[in-house]
């Protein structure tokens, strides 16, 4: 469990690129897949940083 949460914030961040990809390869006209990406992106960032401080192995 503690490994999962050391790298919680990197799978965020992955997951943000992903979102990121997806817009760029359909070119949709919602921003909806943008927002959730910069949510996911600064969240991921968040976490890794506090987390990694946090969370002893």
């Amino acid at each position: 469990m503690k490994y999962f949460l050391k790298n919680l914030g990197v799978l965020m961040i992955l997951a943000a690129v992903v979102i990121l990809g997806i817009y760029a390869k359909n070119s949709y006209s919602d921003n909806i897949y943008l927002i959730v990406s910069m949510l996911l992106l600064i969240g991921g960032i968040f976490a890794y940083i506090f987390l990694n401080k946090k969370v002893e192995e």
